[in-house]
């Protein structure tokens, strides 16, 4: 309703000298229904005294002192709907049986529109989910809202303490008042009962009672037209006609988002937490200082409501902080559920102990068998760890089955995406339940085993698929299983019956990992690995070191220069058995020398690779190690200054490169052959070379694709810079910055700042240009690397010792090479030094 409704005037009716305010509004158009102020607290969240507070403020703008005049009043000016009652609206006159809730009920707003929805078109509506995520609280608040729908009652029947499936008919019966006909079965009796009613009957608990709760509703509803059935059970009932609703965990905050108080309240986990964690003390804020943690804790605990009241009746004695560490362990942490709660409700183990030993031994066995699994599994992955026949009696084809099964009893969760393979997962508080049971039954040392080489027979499967047209598919299939590849990884730095496990590994699934910092970590575990155990082949270790030097040149190129001497040693050391891997090695080694600026050893590198090459003949042709011998000339002959040579040997690298070849290598030539115009002043052809570049590097993933990015858009700058485009250059430069930190690659970022500078002094702001060169120079210095552009001051600011502001320049430069690496990026971002 607008403002403008809120002051027509009608004739007779003397108009508001002041309107009402949405709230007000909408409070006013809940007492006109006949809610109470607490009743209206808990629909709006708010606290009693703030509604008390509205009212007392729409009966002074009414000038009334009563409902009754109120009501009136507001229908006389026109502010509640056409045909709302001018007096208080009696309480529904159903009959019900629904307790008072006393705490209050956060989200589910939509579940509830859905409930509400289907009932009104379908007979049996079954709320499915796993123990604590809220199916009761849920049913009973949407059978409150619906007690007006059902004048012959809204009744609650508790099953929980019912043992005996045959019982479910008497205890229904009892609920609604029937007493029992001598001679007559209880189920006629309820029919005859409900036949002729508008009823809807909430039977809670049934999953322990699934065959007398199926038979029951199957007969009431095939009687009964009128009625309606809600149902709360971890299983369907798999009933004809019966609609099954999944109730989610309440919404939390994803790891990775900003996790300021503003930006988490909204979550209704969050404030559940808040509202609990108030009951111990009252006045708990999310603060600052707490939100990653509680946004930590909804996310650690799956937004599962049991669990976030559990954790937050901790508050009083532990910090967010400190319960969000301790939740690895949240079976020990989690035990303070309510006295009077069904004992399976007073302890997160209680309630998870309930759903696990109602599965058949298959089932229990499966469930602990896919803990083993991080961010779930696809059924192939499944089958191949999980069934172990003359073991466990796990035949592969009975896999689908019992997934289903604990996909029904919700206790895998089976997540489906449009045009990708369905994959099965725990979550993580049934995971950590799953995995002691697995640890206690002994069967946790040989299952990582079989994990370990199903993902190590993927990993490699995938890696030798990338160059197909299948790359995409196989791309999404190893982001998928990243977490599985971390943990098959790990594992495999632990098992010394298996040693090239680990190599093998990590040269199949490096560059699937998200960051270079991830990827250099485990680089240099798995080289100290091959470096400790005999077992492992020189080719296979020769290789790991020559593929872990490229990474490592990104930000240490000692390391990155270390490990490309030992690989091309090994490699050596193996014979003409060796030469490709001597071959591949004596490029990278080349290419470190030359990142080194060691012009002189790079060269011998490069003329042993050619001298190889040349001895084997034209029957070996080996197109593509001669396309990437050529690249690596075009980049010596560019540090040489032989840019003419540079741009012929880069021609020559992209006839050579077979098609469909490595995508990074033919970014490389493509990048080079840029570089070699640029110099050569021929700006569009360079410009063009690297829009190719950029739009190449949008189709690659991981770090390859951050880098790639950055580095295009670092070029392109340049390109604008030497055209005087310097508006255009900022922008790509500041892009190719923010891109660079991703990862970081600390030489881009280097450049960037440097190429900022040369803009920021042709623009005139000669402090900030001093500041970001101090920055640049300094950042190339701890790299070791020589810097791709003259970014100095006396290039910058020629002259600048003779301006009357040379000490304000020289304050700025000193300023600059005392930034760090992350301040010196935020500062050139627009940050102040």
């Amino acid at each position: 309703m607008s403002d403008k409704t809120a002051r027509t005037e009608l004739p007779g009716v003397e108009p508001l000298s002041e309107a009402l305010t949405a709230r007000e509004r909408e409070i006013l158009e809940r007492l006109a229904q006949g809610y109470t102020a607490p009743e209206i607290a808990e629909q709006l969240t708010l606290a009693l005294s703030t509604v008390k507070w509205h009212v007392e403020h729409v009966y002074g703008k009414l000038g009334v002192n009563s409902k009754r005049q109120a009501l009136t009043r507001a229908q006389a000016l026109g502010l509640l709907p056409a045909g709302a009652p001018t007096t208080p609206a009696q309480p529904p006159a159903t009959q019900h049986n629904l307790p008072v809730q006393v705490t209050r009920f956060f989200g589910r707003e939509a579940e509830l529109a859905h409930i509400g929805a289907r009932l009104s078109e379908d007979h049996l509506v079954t709320l499915t989910g796993l123990g604590g995520v809220g199916k009761t609280r849920l049913a009973l608040r949407a059978a409150e809202e619906l007690l007006g729908h059902y004048p012959d009652g809204v009744w609650l029947v508790e099953l929980a303490a019912l043992s005996d499936p045959d019982l479910v008919p008497q205890q229904v019966a009892a609920t609604l008042g029937l007493r029992d006909v001598p001679g007559r079965p209880v189920l006629e009796t309820l029919i005859a009962f409900l036949r002729q009613r508008q009823t809807l009957i909430l039977l809670d608990n049934c999953e322990h009672l699934l065959d007398g709760c199926a038979r029951l509703c199957d007969a009431l509803l095939r009687a009964c037209p009128g009625l309606r059935l809600l149902v709360c059970s971890r299983e369907p009932l798999r009933v004809a006609g019966e609609v099954i609703l999944l109730v989610p965990s309440l919404p939390f905050p994803a790891a990775g988002q900003p996790h300021s108080p503003q930006h988490i309240e909204d979550y209704a986990s969050v404030r559940l937490f808040t509202d609990r964690a108030r009951l111990v003390r009252p006045d708990y804020q999310v603060a600052p200082h707490n939100a990653a943690s509680v946004a930590g804790i909804c996310q650690r605990v799956d937004g599962i409501p049991l669990a976030i009241e559990m954790a937050a009746a901790r508050i009083n004695t532990l910090s967010a902080e400190q319960l969000a560490g301790r939740l690895d362990d949240a079976f020990r942490l989690l035990t303070s559920g309510s006295r009077t709660a069904l004992p399976r409700q007073q302890t997160l183990r209680a309630t998870i102990d309930w759903s696990y030993h109602l599965l058949s031994d298959g089932e229990g066995r499966l469930m602990r068998r896919l803990s083993i699994f991080a961010g779930g599994c696809t059924l192939q992955a499944a089958e191949a760890v999980c069934a172990d026949p003359e073991a466990t009696g796990l035949q592969p084809v009975d896999m689908l089955d019992r997934l289903d099964a604990l996909v029904a009893k919700s206790l895998v969760v089976a997540e489906r995406h449009p045009g990708e393979e369905t994959r099965y997962g725990l979550l993580e508080m049934v995971r950590q339940y799953a995995r002691e049971k697995l640890q206690s039954a002994g069967e946790t040392d040989g299952l990582r085993r079989r994990h370990r080489d199903h993902f190590l027979a993927f990993a490699e499967f995938t890696q030798a698929k990338l160059a197909s047209s299948e790359r995409g598919l196989m791309e999404r299939a190893r982001d998928a299983d990243r977490d599985n590849l971390r943990q098959a990884l790990e594992w495999s730095l632990t098992d010394t019956g298996a040693v090239e496990a680990a190599p093998r590994l990590l040269m199949a699934m490096c560059m699937v990992l998200p960051t270079w910092q991830e990827v250099f970590k485990w680089c240099k575990s798995v080289v100290a690995w091959c470096q400790s155990h005999a077992g492992i082949s020189p080719r296979l270790h020769a290789d790991v070191l020559s593929g872990a030097s490229n990474l490592a040149s990104l930000n240490d190129l000692q390391t990155g220069l270390a490990w490309s001497s030992q690989a091309v040693a090994i490699s050596r050391g193996l014979g003409s058995a060796g030469s490709e891997a001597l071959l591949d090695s004596l490029c990278r080694l080349g290419a470190r020398y030359l990142e080194h600026g060691e012009l002189e050893p790079a060269t011998l590198a490069f003329a042993e690779v050619e001298s190889i090459l040349l001895a084997r003949g034209p029957e070996q042709p080996d197109a593509e190690t001669r396309a990437k011998l050529a690249c690596l000339k075009a980049f010596l002959a560019i540090a040489k200054c032989q840019h003419q040579a540079a741009k012929a040997f880069a021609e020559e690298a992209m006839r050579l490169q077979p098609a469909g070849g490595d995508r990074l290598g033919m970014l490389g030539m493509i990048r080079v052959l840029g570089e070699a115009t640029l110099n050569l002043g021929e700006y569009e052809q360079a410009r063009g070379h690297f829009l190719e570049a950029l739009s190449l590097s949008m189709v690659l993933t991981g770090d390859g694709a951050d880098n790639a990015q950055a580095d295009a858009m670092r070029w392109l700058a340049d390109v604008d810079i030497r055209q005087g485009n310097l508006a255009r250059a900022l922008d790509y430069c500041l892009a190719s910055l923010r891109q660079a930190n991703n990862i970081p690659d600390y030489n881009i970022i280097a450049s960037d700042l440097g190429l900022a500078a040369t803009v920021f002094s042709r623009q005139g702001q000669p402090e900030r240009a001093a500041c970001l060169s101090g920055a640049s120079q300094a950042m190339y210095v701890r790299q070791q690397r020589q810097p791709w552009e003259d970014a100095t001051l006396d290039t910058l600011l020629p002259g600048w010792r003779d301006r009357p502001d040379h000490a304000a320049i020289n304050a700025a430069f000193e300023a600059g090479q005392a930034l760090t690496n992350e301040h010196a990026v935020a500062y050139a971002l627009g940050g102040a030094a």
